[in-house]
């Protein structure tokens, strides 16, 4: 049993990115909040006790006899019972409390006299206002730390936890979102799991995201090529069964009969063989570089003569007439497979006389084969055509044209069949090939 291989998700990468996105925000807005609220609250705690001071200022100064030391005053001030956030202090000179509230110290909120906010034994946060008067007074109003620091606790938890809430709120949106983004994509490997590039019908859709659309596109074309690759090897097969059956048919119906005949008579078959043989071998090289042509052809470029060609392509029972010579720069031995396909389709069709003319220009040469066969129908020549423009050899294209067309191509070219005239006599087919150096008529 072995364990299958888990490769990376582009879902878990995204969800852990947005995961650690919202906690280092997390991290960073609780830092911040922690330091902005800490300062404004004890900015607003430090103006709470300031105001305080303030009216405890304003009630001492219209009421002298509560600061008065000597006044039949006790030290500490009725109040009812309550819960004291503020506590004050009158000392004196010598630094002796005269006058209090009952939670205040007994002892001076500072030994030394000191105006405006300072701290106090770590425990208290003061506030000092001199009084008016000729004795030096001072008036302490003073909050206890840990009444401070639970407001400053209170207010940072409080929007601690509203930015834990967001954030986490944050978090589970990402994560929905990140899901509806890749949704498309799971949709589109979906799609692409049940695509069969022999059913267009199949095919993805491009769907509704621009990265869908290419990918959707690219495997299409993918699926195009590889369909039409698919046909074409299946027209291969069926072009290979047709080509062979014919010589290895005509072979068999000789020798059956080379059999049954007197001795004498058996050349004469036995020629036939020889003959239905060298097209069998024509057949099997044809066949053998048309299987080759998926691949690259690893063009071998000379100077070639159009005649010297055609004197090395012997068919029996066809006259060639060359019309035009011509000296151009190919790979000869491509140029003959095409060329021996060529005049083999004029003997089968027919043909007892084939006329061969070649022409170039600055771009392309051009050898035009015409025989005297039985010709073809304008409606054969209009499927003919159809599957040559679409680069589709293998629809309705026999193993000759199939050969040309991709000898051409090789070559930088084409295949070319032009329109049948109604007067017409027999087939006309021309091959087209990049020009190269040195063509010259002859």
């Amino acid at each position: 049993m072995t364990n299958e291989l888990r490769l990376p998700s582009l879902r878990r990468e995204l969800v852990r990115l947005t995961t650690w996105v919202a906690l280092g925000w997390l991290v960073v807005l609780a830092l911040t909040v922690t330091w902005a609220v800490r300062r404004e609250v004890d900015d607003l705690l430090d103006e709470a006790l300031r105001e305080a001071a303030e009216v405890m200022f304003g009630v001492l100064t219209t009421s002298p006899q509560l600061a008065d030391g000597t006044a039949s005053l006790p030290e500490v001030l009725p109040a009812p019972a309550h819960e004291e956030k503020f506590v004050w202090q009158i000392v004196d000179g010598q630094g002796r409390v005269v006058r209090r509230s009952h939670k205040a110290p007994s002892a001076s909120l500072s030994a030394v006299r000191q105006s405006g906010w300072f701290d106090f034994d770590r425990q208290w946060r003061v506030y000092g206002v001199p009084m008016p008067g000729a004795e030096v007074k001072m008036l302490y109003v003073a909050q206890v730390a840990v009444e401070r620091n639970e407001a400053r606790y209170e207010a940072i938890g409080t929007v601690l936890i509203t930015a834990l809430s967001v954030s986490l709120l944050w978090a589970l949106l990402l994560r929905q979102r990140v899901d509806r983004s890749l949704h498309p994509l799971a949709r589109l490997s979906r799609q692409i799991e049940t695509y069969d590039p022999m059913r267009p019908e199949t095919a993805p859709d491009r769907g509704e995201r621009e990265e869908t659309a290419a990918i959707s596109e690219a495997v299409s074309s993918l699926g195009r090529r590889l369909a039409q690759r698919v046909r074409a090897e299946q027209a291969f097969s069926a072009c290979a069964a047709h080509s062979l059956r014919t010589p290895l048919a005509g072979m068999d119906a000789q020798l059956a009969l080379a059999q049954r005949e007197p001795a004498g008579s058996q050349p004469h078959r036995l020629e036939r063989v020889r003959a239905a043989l060298t097209r069998l071998t024509r057949v099997v090289q044809s066949l053998l570089a048309l299987f080759r042509a998926g691949e690259d052809w690893g063009l071998e470029l000379r100077p070639c003569r159009l005649s010297e060609m055609l004197a090395d392509i012997p068919v029996e029972g066809l006259a060639i007439t060359i019309e035009q010579d011509l000296q151009f720069t190919a790979d000869p031995n491509l140029v003959t497979i095409a060329l021996v396909n060529l005049l083999d389709n004029a003997v089968r069709f027919g043909a007892t006389h084939v006329r061969v003319h070649g022409s170039c220009d600055s771009q392309s040469v051009c050898l035009r084969v015409q025989d005297d066969g039985t010709g073809i129908t304008t409606e054969r020549w209009a499927q003919v055509t159809s599957a040559l423009e679409a680069s589709d050899a293998g629809a309705g294209v026999g193993l000759g044209l199939r050969l040309a067309l991709m000898v051409a191509q090789a070559h930088g070219g084409r295949l070319v069949l032009p329109e049948p005239l109604p007067d017409q006599i027999g087939f006309l087919v021309e091959v087209w090939l990049s020009a190269q150096s040195g063509q010259t008529r002859h």
